[in-house]
């Protein structure tokens, strides 16, 4: 087996030439450093198929998905007995008589039932109809007790409107979540119309 010879050293017009070839060529200062590359963040491996897998597992891709509707939030109705319901010369107007009501509903002789069962009927129907001022008679009451009372025989039995529950009951009805879409305000009505047994009921505007 041939031994490798040595490395051939330069001789002295080779060594001359490399000098000046060295000499003439500039070093690339802006060079980054390798260790510098190394530090450098490696792009991410995309996984096939994770792109899919995603939006495979999305609420919508299911099969039977149902898209939840949020519900919309409704404006809270003002109380119909709040002072601000009305405008000040439509409330002075109300307040002296000055308004004819357009409608009436008598509660007399009704049962609290009845009554509440006649107002789900016919406050709708005259809403519907264009009514704007709508008259309610609920009686005034008496605290007398032979005036609370009605003779049947020999039966004593209370009448509702007599004793006042009608009257008493109609203002806490009409603030009921149930009538406040129809009733934009309630007043008491005037002594021609009523006076304290009988109630303005001023319907909102059919849309």
């Amino acid at each position: 087996m041939a031994k490798r010879r040595p490395p051939r050293g330069l001789d002295t017009t080779e060594q001359q030439l490399w000098q000046k070839v060295t000499q003439a060529v500039t070093p690339l200062s802006s060079r980054p450093d390798m260790s510098e590359l190394l530090k450098m963040e490696k792009p991410k491996q995309r996984i096939p198929g994770s792109k899919q897998k995603k939006a495979a597992s999305s609420p919508a891709a299911q099969p039977n998905f149902v898209p939840q509707m949020q519900p919309k939030k409704h404006a809270k109705l003002p109380d119909p007995h709040d002072a601000g319901t009305l405008d000040g010369g439509l409330q002075r107007k109300l307040r002296r008589g000055r308004i004819d009501p357009d409608a009436k509903i008598d509660l007399h002789g009704l049962t609290q039932a009845q009554a509440h069962q006649r107002l789900r009927a016919d406050l709708p129907r005259h809403r519907g109809n264009g009514v704007r001022c709508l008259l309610v008679v609920t009686g005034k009451g008496s605290a007398s007790a032979l005036a609370r009372h009605t003779l049947h025989g020999s039966v004593i039995s209370e009448t509702p409107e007599r004793r006042g529950v009608l009257r008493d009951s109609l203002p806490r009805w009409l603030a009921d979540a149930e009538f406040r879409p129809h009733v934009a305000a309630v007043r008491p009505a005037h002594p021609r119309h009523g006076g304290g047994g009988a109630f303005y009921v001023w319907l909102r505007r059919q849309r």
